[in-house]
């Protein structure tokens, strides 16, 4: 996972020695600490998304961007609960990339699924490092469509599993530059909230 440097630094949120979660205030007034933090768009339908503005530069080679630091050593392992997340059970449908600087330096991304302590579910269930190539994110406004196994096309295609899927990306390569739009579609198994009062 990728490294940060440190709570006192960052303000990132972590949690204290009683396991109650610290937040400060200054980091959520801060637009640049939500680049790679998924949101949830308003959607209507049966169809739901989340967008996540991808930095590249920002995720070290090898490692997965995660949003938290489970057990304050200063490494982002983890997720954070109120992180917008596939339910359990969805089934994804698409997964779009939008290329908005274009990216150098690296050779690819994989983009997956893991649970909220940071287990890995599928490293590139929603796009592999062939669609997730540096050649396919080199212009602006470059499109791409994921391909991992939770978007196949087939007859009983496995929805996200059992537990909560959080959205991880890991580069290959260093990225000196690259930015895109990730935005992921799926259709939930539960009602929609048009017919509940969640």
């Amino acid at each position: 996972m990728a490294v940060l440097t440190g709570q006192a630094n960052t303000g990132l949120p972590w949690h204290n020695g009683d396991g109650l979660d610290v937040k400060f205030p200054s980091y959520y007034r801060n637009a640049a600490n939500f680049v790679n933090r998924p949101w949830a768009l308003k959607t209507f339908g049966s169809t739901k998304q989340l967008e996540i503005e991808v930095d590249l530069t920002q995720i070290p080679t090898g490692t997965t961007w995660a949003t938290a630091d489970s057990n304050n050593d200063g490494t982002s392992d983890s997720f954070q609960e109120e992180d917008p997340y596939i339910p359990a059970n969805a089934s994804v449908t698409k997964v779009t990339w939008v290329t908005t600087v274009a990216a150098t330096g690296g050779t690819s991304i994989t983009i997956g699924t893991y649970q909220q302590n940071g287990t890995t579910i599928s490293a590139n269930s929603l796009m592999t490092a062939t669609e997730g190539a540096i050649a396919n994110m080199a212009t602006i406004g470059f499109r791409i469509y994921g391909n991992g196994a939770l978007l196949s096309t087939s007859a009983g295609t496995a929805g996200v599993g059992v537990n909560n899927a959080f959205v991880g990306i890991t580069t290959n390569g260093t990225f000196t530059a690259g930015t895109g739009r990730l935005i992921i579609d799926y259709i939930d198994n539960r009602l929609s909230d048009l017919f509940t009062n969640n």
